[in-house]
């Protein structure tokens, strides 16, 4: 019995020594300062950059020389154009009136031209014939060239007004996509307002921003997921394709293209 006591005594003190040993263990190593990890090499560090989905090559604005009400919109948002096709029609009743003026007296001069011409004709076969002086066939020549410059002078001042009255109508430069139609009947649009009207090209483009220290990392033919800034939804890949010469100042970012396939 004495034995047996002495045993579980033994093993109640060795198990006190040995939670004891254990405990100081623990707030030993837990006292200790952490051991500092490997330093990242940022060449070899994975990274993200940033930039702005635009259409491939660029937005292209589209606004009026001058400021006029909206009188007929053609297309929408979204909507396929060709270079040429017209967008907007802005009120044009004065410069059509005025071209219908001028081509009135374009005609007038034309008929009064083909009258005199007629005239030299018969004053010409008079004149071979002796019958009348060389003054009255000369006068009729001088008429005739004064109103061949007349009929000049008619004509251009049409394609003048035919000139002016397409200013009014708003084309886009390049076959593209309309990204944004900002404008509605009856409304007025000035040339302040060229940012309401919107193309480009259908393929997309990412403008980079590149900080400094990844700009030796980044170079064309490198490839990048493309995905949104927020919800970080997959849109596509990307190539690189041109690097900027600007690098700018040094808060700013560095410009690179990249073509989204």
């Amino acid at each position: 019995m004495k034995l047996r006591t002495l045993l579980l005594l033994l093993a109640v003190v060795a198990g006190i020594v040995g939670a004891t040993g254990y405990i100081l263990h623990s707030l030993r190593q837990s006292s200790r300062p952490p051991r500092p990890g490997e330093p990242v090499r940022l060449e070899e560090a994975p990274f993200r950059v940033y930039g702005l989905i635009e259409p491939y090559e660029r937005e292209v604005y589209v606004g009026p020389l001058q400021a006029r009400r909206v009188v007929a919109v053609y297309v929408k948002e979204g909507a396929a154009v060709r270079r040429g096709q017209p967008l907007v029609r802005l009120d044009d009743d004065l410069e059509r009136r005025a071209l219908a003026v001028a081509a009135s007296r374009l005609e007038e001069q034309i008929r009064k031209l083909a009258l005199t011409r007629d005239t030299l004709r018969r004053r010409e076969a008079l004149w071979q014939k002796k019958t009348i002086p060389e003054f009255d066939y000369s006068q009729v020549q001088l008429t005739v060239r004064l109103e061949e410059q007349q009929v000049a002078s008619a004509r251009a001042e049409m394609e003048l007004r035919r000139v002016e009255l397409d200013k009014l109508t708003l084309y886009p430069p390049i076959d593209g996509v309309v990204y944004k139609l900002d404008v509605r009947l009856g409304e007025q649009l000035t040339p302040q307002d060229y940012k309401r009207i919107i193309l480009g090209r259908p393929e997309k483009q990412v403008r980079l921003f590149v900080e400094t220290f990844w700009l030796h990392r980044v170079k064309p033919g490198d490839r990048f997921v493309v995905k949104e800034a927020e919800t970080l939804s997959e849109i596509g890949e990307g190539e690189v394709y041109e690097l900027s010469p600007y690098v700018g100042e040094r808060v700013r970012p560095i410009n690179h293209f990249l073509r989204v396939c």
